[in-house]
Formats: C-alpha cells, sequence, structure tokens
C-alpha cells in the first residue's frame, strides 16, 4: 500500500550528468515515486567528490551512486566515516575507456600498441588518463586494463581524478590523453572525433555493478518504510528502462536540455546496443549499459567479492584489508 505524500515522504536524491541516471528520471515521469507516496526531489552534482561528501554530512538522503561509494563512506575513503548502504543496483556496466585521437595520429590503434608508445616515451612524457573517482568502478576498471596490457598503473601513467562532464573537454584540449568515464561522454568523444574506445565494460568485467542506490544507514532506519518505498519505485523504472520497447521514451527524456540535451544525441543506439568504438569500425553489437534487464537489482555475493578485490587492487591509501572487508559486509547488507 502507497505511503501518504507528506513532508516526511520528501526524499532528496543526487544524480551526476550520466545516461545511466535514466531509472530516476523516469521513476518521476512515470509517476512511480508519487504512485509510492514519496515527494522525490531530484538534484543535479557536478561530480562524485560532490555526491560522497553531501551523503556523508547528510545533505542527501540518498544518491544515485558508484558501487563502491557505499562501502568508502563506511570506511571514511577521504571523507567523514559514516555507516552507508547499497538499497539496491539501478544500472550494470555502462563505463569504457577512450584514448585520444592525437595518440592514434603516433601509430597506436591497438592495447598494445599504447603499450608500446608508453614504453617508448618514458623520461619524456608520462601519459595522462582521467577516471572519475579513486573509489568507483572506472578507476579500478582502468587499473585493471593497464595490467592486463603489462603496464604499471602507478608508475607508468599519471591516472587524474575528472568530474564526468568534463572529460570531452579535457580531451579536446589535450589535458589528457584518455580517460574512463560513463556514457555519454564517451561516445560523444567519438562523435566529434576526439577519441576512439579501446575498451568497454563488458570487455574487462562481464555484469559488474555500475550504479546502486544509496544512503546513511542512520537515515534508513528512521524512516524505512519511505526506503521501501523508493527502492519499489526504482525496481519498476529499471525494469521500465530495461525493456526494449521502451527505448526511445527513455533516450527522449534524457536528450531534454535540461538532463543531458546534446550530449546524448546517440542515446538510442547506446541503449540497443550499436556502439560505435571510433577508428573506422563502425557500430557494433556490444552490451553496453544493463538497467538489470534480468531483474538483478540485488547486489549479489559475486558483485561485492569483485567491489572489495578491486578496492585492495587499488591500494585504496594503505586501508587494510580487514577494514575493506569489514564496510563490505555492512555496506552491501542485501548480500
Amino acid at each position: 500500500m502507497a505511503l501518504t505524500a507528506n513532508n516526511a515522504n520528501t526524499i532528496k536524491i543526487g544524480l551526476v550528468r550520466l545516461l545511466d541516471a535514466a531509472p530516476y528520471i523516469l521513476a518521476g515521469e512515470l509517476g512511480y515515486y508519487q504512485e509510492a507516496g514519496l515527494n522525490v526531489k531530484l538534484t543535479w552534482e557536478l561530480g562524485w567528490a560532490t555526491v560522497k561528501h553531501k551523503i556523508a554530512y547528510g545533505e542527501l538522503d540518498a544518491a544515485h551512486g558508484l558501487a563502491p561509494l557505499p562501502m568508502a563512506i563506511s570506511i571514511g575513503y577521504e571523507v567523514a566515516a559514516r555507516p552507508c548502504e547499497a538499497l539496491m543496483v539501478t544500472s550494470r556496466l555502462g563505463n569504457a575507456i577512450t584514448l585520444s585521437n592525437n595518440i592514434r595520429a603516433r601509430g597506436v590503434q591497438t592495447a598494445d600498441d599504447f603499450r608500446a608508445e608508453v614504453r617508448s616515451m618514458r623520461g619524456q612524457r608520462l601519459y595522462k588518463l582521467g577516471v572519475v573517482s579513486l573509489d568507483s568502478c572506472h578507476y579500478f576498471l582502468m587499473r585493471q586494463w593497464l595490467t592486463s596490457i603489462r603496464l604499471d598503473p602507478s608508475k607508468d601513467v599519471k591516472i587524474v581524478v575528472i568530474p564526468p562532464g568534463q572529460a570531452v573537454r579535457n580531451l579536446r584540449a589535450g589535458t589528457l590523453d584518455g580517460y574512463c568515464v560513463g556514457e555519454p561522454w564517451n561516445s560523444l568523444a567519438v562523435r566529434e572525433g576526439l577519441g576512439w574506445t579501446v575498451a568497454v565494460s563488458h570487455d574487462l568485467a562481464p555484469n559488474h555493478p555500475e550504479k546502486v542506490l544509496l544512503a546513511l544507514t542512520s537515515k534508513i532506519k528512521e524512516r524505512p518504510k519511505q526506503y521501501e518505498a523508493l527502492v519499489g519505485a526504482l525496481q519498476k523504472a529499471c525494469a521500465y528502462c530495461a525493456d526494449p520497447e521502451n527505448i526511445v521514451r527513455v533516450s527522449r527524456q534524457m536528450r531534454r536540455v535540461q538532463i543531458l540535451g546534446s550530449t546524448a544525441q546517440g542515446a538510442e543506439k547506446i541503449l540497443r546496443g550499436e556502439y560505435d568504438r571510433g577508428g573506422g569500425l563502425g557500430s557494433l553489437p556490444e552490451p553496453v549499459i544493463d538497467f538489470c534487464a534480468n531483474g538483478q537489482t540485488q547486489i549479489t555475493a559475486a558483485d561485492v567479492a569483485w567491489i572489495t578485490l578491486s578496492a585492495k587492487q587499488a591500494e585504496w591509501s594503505g586501508v587494510p584489508t580487514h577494514t575493506i572487508m569489514d564496510a563490505a559486509s555492512s555496506a552491501y547488507p542485501s548480500n
């Protein structure tokens, strides 16, 4: 039975401008929040550091967040430590590693070429690669990719943090040689002739959790019925976004000026899995973004294992393994 909408049922959710924010937008457009008796206020945030701090300090009631964030906030990784939980997965996959066409002009066309280029330039220049946060799947995937081509993520390149919306402009300015971000910022770089995609999420970690609905444990305990209702509304929205019959409407909503505007021009193709990696390959069938099409909105043991292993491999400023494991057990309680 739906709750009665009132101030106690108002939930402020932070979002970052990405295509995988679609379920949060569509849940409002389709009336799912209202049906659940919730008054949901969506706020656009600049980047993940802003989301993390606003969650930790209670300025947001919930967020469309990076899958590792609940654990990072619970540990106190570069923020005040506050018990935080992932209530559900709202999307899987969705990221890609894009390299500048300036590198391609030097003869780099494959990952192996990139390794050779980086090694040949040692002592002359250090290639700079962007990620959206050090406690993100993007950082994990970037390190995984570099390791897979026998480069040391900590020595052979320089990894820097940038908000997702600033990735393309930095590629254009030449202040980045590549990046790992979510859509639409990879396909936009390809469309504008600035870069090409060397790897997508599915290549590196098939089915990995990408975005979760997260909130402080204290807030969830204060209003358990409201958060339960919110999960129900977003599960319906994920199912809607995952249905191929609804791709046109979802794409149209995300192309609205106040959301992604013209940057999401290729949204419909992306959601259909018609992904152009650039480099003259044309559109290829790819698993790009998965809004939990098989109902996989619950975080699984495999999801938690991947997040914790990746965090340990990423060397989070010397955070002990036992601290990561302890935090994971409370941050992902559905496991």
